[in-house]
């Protein structure tokens, strides 16, 4: 897919900007502070509808403005979209072709964005909950199935939990709680399996192309419970050996919001061996494996990378953009960076100018 306009008003700093942008890479040039993240976010912002650098809508005002509004036009193939998303600090409205969504999993299935940050560095050395989300975010984008099945999962969970907490926990109603956690649970893990080991089939080479070097890589996935032919009875025991400790804790200690996944470099955790570099590199290739997962030209998403090359030397930043030439519309983020044939935005003053 290609995003072939963006307009802005009210956003972060800029009070109005249109800009038509180009179809392959594009680098968005300028001074530090002088608004390229603020740019990458919107265009990020389309995907899902929240920024990655606050979960407060509030704070991607422009200062004494009450709401903001992104137009954006997408091409995928023949079809083309508009899509408009209006925000102020209590409220969120999305349009596309002028007609409200029906339900926000709409807008990820219509303009796919995959985005890489500074903060994305520490994905496998932080908390497991960054890791699943990575997981829910991209699996979500691709399944239907799996937005509903992990939205009624993170239902049924806060129900079991409002339920160990109470003061006498019905026995009976847990029972029928976990027995329906399963039933979601299965199908999760195995979405979850399945694509993990996608995953694997396209990093192990994504990664020596960004690194330059022959090696090998591989993600872990730890589920809760084998997904195989025996998931149900296992899953049950597993329950009912934690209950005693989940009503005393009134929380429940295992399931898919409990999962996690490593990454071995060269047959090692990179979380323990791995330098800071090495993460760096290997997160790259991560947030890129599902660009390269689809098949499908005319639905391939479009990439934002902000501020990746800051860190890099001359060889990685060759290496990088030798893949980046290959994966469709980019948008990279740079206070001094030529590429050749690159389209180039300057940013200045809060304004935005596309050179070529």
């Amino acid at each position: 897919m290609i995003l072939s306009r963006i307009v802005l008003r009210n956003f972060r700093t800029y009070d109005h900007l249109d800009l038509t942008l180009s179809p392959k890479l594009t680098i968005i040039c300028g001074a530090n502070a002088a608004g390229k993240t603020n740019l990458a976010e919107a265009i990020n912002y389309i995907s899902l509808a929240r920024s990655w650098r606050s979960s407060d809508d509030s704070v991607l005002l422009k200062d004494g403005s009450d709401y903001a509004a992104i137009d954006s036009y997408v091409k995928e193939g023949p079809l083309s979209r508009e899509i408009r998303i209006e925000f102020g600090k209590n409220a969120k409205r999305i349009l596309i072709n002028g007609k409200p969504a029906r339900r926000l999993s709409e807008l990820s299935k219509l303009t796919n964005v995959l985005r890489f940050a500074p903060s994305d560095v520490p994905l496998f050395t932080g908390s497991p909950s960054e890791r699943r989300s990575y997981l829910d975010v991209n699996l979500a984008k691709q399944s239907f199935d799996y937005f509903e099945l992990i939205a009624r999962y993170n239902k049924l969970l806060k129900e079991r939990n409002l339920t160990l907490k109470s003061r006498n926990p019905d026995r009976n109603l847990l029972e029928v709680l976990t027995d329906q956690l399963i039933d979601v649970a299965e199908p999760l893990v195995r979405y979850r399996s399945m694509y993990i080991a996608s995953l694997n089939e396209v990093m192990p080479g994504l990664l020596e192309r960004l690194r330059g070097e022959k090696t090998t890589c591989r993600l872990v996935y730890r589920p809760f419970v084998k997904p195989d032919e025996s998931f149900r009875v296992r899953a049950k025991k597993a329950y009912q050996g934690a209950l005693e400790s989940d009503l005393l804790h009134g929380s429940t200690s295992i399931g898919p919001h409990r999962e996690d996944f490593s990454m071995e470099l060269n047959g090692k955790d990179i979380s323990i061996y791995g330098s800071q570099g090495e993460n760096r590199m290997a997160v790259l290739a991560l947030k890129l494996a599902p660009y390269f997962l689809i098949e499908d030209e005319d639905k391939k998403p479009i990439c934002v990378l902000d501020d990746v090359t800051s860190e890099l030397d001359e060889n990685h930043v060759k290496c990088l953009f030798e893949v980046l030439k290959t994966a469709g519309q980019v948008f990279v983020t740079a206070t001094n960076l030529e590429i050749q044939g690159a389209s180039y935005i300057d940013v200045s003053a809060n304004n935005a100018t596309r050179r070529n």
